[in-house]
């Protein structure tokens, strides 16, 4: 071969040898130093004008965790969060149809008919025929507006500077898999369409209408700083056990997606460092919880179904264990049927005048701190010497009682609910030891439950020192004695009764223990601490409520007794023992002034002699009308005591091992932790 063809053959060479570089190079150019401009139209969403060439970018996007759940003490779900997906599209026009405004139109009209096919794919909608036509008419709404369709003409060539790219929401909160699954078969049938499913959390409570106010609610909603720095999960308006600081998720978490220069997503990481949520363990039973619900309701609704005018205005019922302080149910009530946002819990937050209910704590503390004499009798007659020595000496407070009760011990006074009986009581302490008792019983003080909105109550001002003590010896000691002058939540009289059988030492508790990544925390109970009462002066107080409860026709609790006795057949004395009490009030108003009302209230235990279950019921109502503890309080606090014994027995009866076939054993089927047969 010539010099001169070898000099060519290398040249034609050397230059195809050149073209793979040169590609390669121009190529990389376009595909990172060219980039689209962003640009924002006031009236469209955001959309991107594509260069010469597709980019790479990196996003991150931030997602919240979960906030965890909460379970009853069975580990039934009260709060939880379910997995949903915030769905968006991305829609590019293809080429053909987007030559006219017609095609454009009838092609995004089609798109739109998908997805509301899509979303009606749930089988539960009742009614799937209109709910597709509200959401076809809602997806080419927001279709025509992010393609400014409306600008269009009825027909001819698309403008230039149409929108060809747009990035729609579809949905919010999708949580029915068949949806999910229908929408992505959308994008997977139209090329040139491209779903993003983007997962979050929504908050679900299974038994919402029974726990509203004691689980409480929660809004959480995504803040940014006046940075621009990452946004973060803020929690609003939490209430309840949806406030404990064991629920509150830390930093929200990331998750990383590549995307082109189009802003299509072609991979996504999976989600970086999601905890494990915590779950907390309540107190809460919420088999009770219902029975507490639906008693409280009846009873009080009971007045308007009857014609009567003794409809409450609100009311309250709880269940306590007695051994540990749990509160196993606590239901409330409110008259227009609504809860408002921030004060919606009676039974922690509605401040009363509690009454008689507070007759045998009175009467525990004086014959502790020996002002009082068990055996001693007091003439209760309004004209008596002891009422002239004892209640007219100190000026001129006039005591009444319902009925004339006589001469009465301690343990009739109790039973007749004389307020004039525990006015002489009342007086045989002094100012420092009401001031003890208030703190030993822990009226004024916080309830420890550690939820919003919790009312402290008290009387402090009755222990003002400028007060004089005359004053109130007159005043105070007397309406101290027998519920008046002080404000309780229903929660405040039964730690008092929990105080008066276990000690000073006694709380109540909402939450057994928090789940933290598997590790369990326990919540202690009452140690065994504090100052207690003789065991003989709390049976003393005990079985003079035993007798409150009977058909005694001077005992307060009666007529309570007389309807269930024909009501459910039982005779409850012996069985449960109790304190009714009715006050009547004058509480400030809103806008100012004042309005009279009544306090129903009902404290019981059960079983009488050896309490396990406590309730307390208080139901107000804002009318002059006769309204009694032992006729109104009383019958939910009761059917729910006796509901619950009857429900405890179902469970040990499922408990309880059975004998089977060659001596094998198994607990009856339904009861926790059954693993079948064993030896």
């Amino acid at each position: 071969m010539k010099k001169g063809e070898r000099i060519r053959l290398r040249f034609v060479f050397g230059a195809l040898g050149c073209v793979p570089v040169f590609l390669a190079g121009w190529l990389g150019w376009l595909q990172v130093g060219q980039r689209g401009q962003i640009l924002r139209d006031g009236k469209a969403p955001l959309r991107l004008v594509a260069a010469t060439a597709d980019r790479q970018a990196e996003a991150v996007e931030v997602m919240p965790q979960p906030r965890g759940s909460i379970v009853d003490r069975h580990g039934s779900v009260l709060a939880v969060d379910c997995e949903v997906y915030d769905v968006r599209a991305r829609i590019s026009v293809p080429a053909k149809e987007g030559k006219s405004c017609a095609a454009l139109r009838s092609w995004l009209a089609e798109v739109a008919d998908d997805f509301a096919r899509a979303m009606v794919a749930d089988t539960s909608l009742s009614d799937r025929g209109e709910s597709q036509r509200l959401y076809r008419e809602r997806f080419r709404g927001s279709l025509a507006k992010a393609f400014r369709t409306d600008r269009l003409p009825a027909d001819g060539p698309v403008p230039a500077d149409q929108p060809r790219v747009a990035d729609v929401r579809i949905a919010g909160a999708v949580d029915v898999l068949a949806v999910v699954d229908a929408l992505r078969e959308v994008g997977e049938r139209r090329g040139s369409v491209s779903m993003h499913f983007l997962r979050s959390w929504q908050r679900s409570y299974p038994e919402r209408e029974s726990t509203y106010g004691i689980v409480g609610h929660v809004d959480s909603r995504w803040t940014v700083d006046e940075a621009g720095a990452v946004p973060k999960l803020t929690t609003f308006g939490a209430c309840g056990l949806e406030a404990l600081a064991a629920l509150l998720p830390d930093e929200a978490v990331t998750r990383t997606s590549l995307r082109d220069g189009k802003g299509l997503t072609y991979f996504r990481a999976p989600v970086d460092a999601v905890a494990r949520p915590n779950v907390v363990h309540s107190t809460l039973d919420i088999d009770l919880q219902r029975i507490a619900v639906r008693e409280l309701a009846a009873q009080a609704e009971a007045g308007a179904r009857e014609g009567k005018v003794t409809i409450p205005q609100w009311g309250a019922l709880i269940l306590v264990e007695m051994a540990t302080g749990d509160v196993l149910a606590a239901a409330s009530w409110h008259r227009d049927g609504k809860h408002p946002e921030a004060a919606a819990f009676t039974p922690y937050q509605m401040l009363y005048e509690p009454g008689s209910i507070v007759k045998p704590l009175v009467f525990a503390y004086a014959l502790e701190a020996g002002a009082l004499d068990w055996s001693h009798s007091f003439d209760c007659a309004p004209g008596s010497s002891d009422y002239r020595e004892r209640i007219g000496s100190v000026g001129n407070r006039v005591v009444r009682d319902d009925h004339a009760c006589g001469v009465l011990t301690p343990h009739g006074i109790l039973v007749n609910s004389s307020n004039i009986g525990a006015s002489y009581v009342g007086l045989q302490l002094e100012r420092e030891q009401w001031h003890d008792y208030m703190r030993f019983y822990g009226f004024g003080a916080p309830l420890n439950l550690h939820v919003p909105f919790e009312s402290r109550g008290g009387a402090e001002k009755s222990f003002d020192p400028s007060i004089p003590v005359r004053s109130f010896r007159r005043n105070s000691a007397i309406s101290f004695s027998f519920g008046y002058e002080m404000h309780v939540t229903a929660m405040h009289i039964a730690r008092a009764y929990l105080r008066l059988f276990r000690g000073a030492s006694a709380d109540l508790r909402l939450c057994r223990g928090v789940d933290v990544d598997g590790t369990w925390l326990p919540v202690p109970t009452d140690p065994g601490g504090g100052a207690k009462f003789r065991p003989d002066v709390v049976d003393a107080v005990r079985e003079a409520m035993v007798d409150v409860v009977s058909d005694d026709p001077h005992a307060t609790g009666a007529v309570m007794h007389g309807r269930m006795l024909k009501e459910l057949g039982v005779d409850l004395h012996g069985v449960i023992a109790g304190k009714t009490g009715t006050a009547a009030s004058r509480v400030g108003l809103r806008g100012g002034g004042k309005m009279e009302v009544r306090n129903a209230s009902f404290v019981g235990f059960l079983p009488a002699h050896d309490p396990r279950w406590l309730a307390v019921c208080v139901l107000q109502k804002d009318d002059r009308a006769r309204f009694y503890g032992g006729s109104y309080a009383a019958p939910p606090a009761v059917r729910l005591l006796l509901q619950t014994q009857s429900l405890e027995e179902r469970r040990m009866l499922q408990r309880e091992p059975q004998v089977g076939a060659g001596g094998q054993t198994r607990t009856a089927s339904g009861s926790p932790g059954d693993s079948g047969w064993s030896r």
